[in-house]
């Protein structure tokens, strides 16, 4: 895929901010970072409470690595004290009446959606982190991108328009169509751009293939579609690239921060063939990468927990919050764009600690999962689900759908066999591999959910029968 050239003036929303060198951003980091402590020590009871607990304070804090003296908090933290405390808990620093928005969490933990609230502050840098990724893809004045993101109370569909109009890009939100309306909408206008997910952008395209729409020929205009939410392969970007002709991105926030702060640049999220990196916009927050089962930073290569603090969430900030993603370090160094960073992501490998499967007493990732089904072109989607047997042996199977009119029977036969010992083969885990009915398994909106674990129920039959 051809990368674009985009002119080195129109490269950077906030330029200064953007290409600080490594000392200025980490006099900045302590600064932000020592305001950060002071607010929430001041006006905050949870955090006064947590801080005098853990014996520290924030005149203990003389250099960033003392960060790490303070306690870490986490979704559950939050959420018990805004039950405690409704609606917002203890955290809140302002007035209740001072926040412009609010924003939940989508739940899909299973532990509740937290409640966070923003002022101007928060709102202006959420607004600069999403326009950076923006500018640094290529995207202009009264270029038409399409936000097939959910505008409701989850932040990354309002986080995603607001970020486009600051970029001087023109939102089409289409959340609210069905598929095919969205397709036809996107058609209607000189379209520039896409923002979705792995899950939907893989719908919208067997969409446009059903249709006999060829993509990189209906939008010729696109400039990139940039990806959240999920992880994906190489080999599906790469897929996509080519049906789309454009460049494929991918951008990294959460609901908890209210900023986009990890983003590709114009070289995307996979070029050469291989995942590229995220440029950290750590102007906006200090973030430290852990491993999980020493909480130590992470090294290179490794994979760790990006533990946030917050700079601009005056209304409710965030200390060391435990984000309770999955990201890999890459070496520091220097990208073309012009960006600086202290730190780099690999694309398109961020997941979430509480995603993972133990199946069989092994640790099975669902983008393994993933990999290994999606490099057969001929599927289109699949599901899978782990259960006890009536007999208690724990099971792990696999449904797929291929594509319509791509193979003969005998074809497919042979490529479930070859799939069924490729997750053998990636996982250490065997797993039962059917075809069913294309049309059969759902498709989805915005974030795949393909797993379903039924062991409680599957457990709860086997000590039926013992009795």
């Amino acid at each position: 895929m051809q990368r674009s050239a985009i002119p080195k003036a129109n490269r950077y929303f906030l330029k200064k901010l953007e290409t600080l060198s490594l000392d200025e951003l980490r006099r900045l980091q302590f600064s932000k970072t020592k305001e950060t402590l002071e607010r929430v020590y001041s006006k905050s009871a949870f955090y006064r409470e947590l801080f005098d607990k853990a014996r520290v304070t924030p005149e203990d804090f003389k250099a960033l690595s003392d960060i790490a003296r303070f306690p870490f908090i986490d979704k559950d933290e939050l959420l018990q004290d805004q039950r405690a405390h409704p609606p917002f808990g203890r955290t809140l620093c302002v007035p209740p009446g001072r926040p412009r928005r609010i924003n939940l969490t989508s739940g899909t933990s299973g532990l509740g959606q937290e409640v966070h609230c923003h002022d101007e502050t928060s709102i202006r840098a959420a607004n600069a982190s999403t326009a950076s990724h923006f500018a640094a893809i290529g995207l202009r004045k009264g270029d038409v991108s399409a936000v097939l993101h959910p505008l409701g109370t989850m932040t990354g569909g309002m986080l995603s328009y607001e970020g486009l109009r600051h970029c001087g890009a023109v939102p089409l939100p289409l959340a609210v169509f069905d598929t095919n309306q969205k397709v036809d909408m996107m058609r209607r206008f000189s379209l520039c751009h896409m923002l979705t997910t792995p899950a939907y952008l893989t719908r919208v395209t067997a969409v446009c293939m059903e249709h006999d729409l060829e993509p990189k020929t209906v939008f010729p205009h696109l400039k990139g579609i940039t990806l959240s939410t999920e992880p994906f392969t190489v080999a599906w970007a790469e897929r996509m690239e080519e049906i789309w002709g454009t460049v494929v991105h991918d951008i990294y926030g959460s609901s908890q921060l209210n900023l986009n702060f990890a983003i590709t640049c114009k070289y995307g999220a996979v070029p050469d063939g291989e995942f590229g990196c995220y440029h950290l916009a750590e102007h906006f927050a200090l973030v430290e990468v852990l491993n999980r089962e020493t909480d130590r930073p992470a090294a290179v290569g490794e994979w760790g927990e990006p533990v946030v603090t917050t700079f601009s969430r005056h209304a409710m900030p965030l200390v060391r919050f435990r984000s309770n993603d999955r990201v890999r370090l890459l070496p520091p160094g220097s990208c073309d764009c012009g960006r600086t960073s202290g730190a780099l992501w690999e694309v398109g490998t961020i997941s979430r600690y509480d995603d993972m499967l133990k199946i069989k007493a092994t640790n099975v990732w669902p983008q393994t999962i993933d990999e290994a089904v999606f490099s057969f072109d001929e599927i289109e989607e699949y599901n899978g689900r782990v259960y006890i047997k009536s007999d208690g042996h724990e099971c792990a199977a696999i449904s797929a759908e291929f594509k319509p009119h791509t193979v003969d029977e005998e074809a497919r036969t042979a490529i479930l066999r070859r799939l069924s010992k490729k997750i053998k083969t990636m996982t250490q885990v065997t797993m039962d591999v059917e075809e069913v009915p294309h049309g059969t398994l759902p498709r989805f909106e915005y974030k795949a959910r393909r797993w379903s674990d039924e062991r409680t129920k599957g457990l709860e039959q086997v000590k039926f029968l013992e009795k």
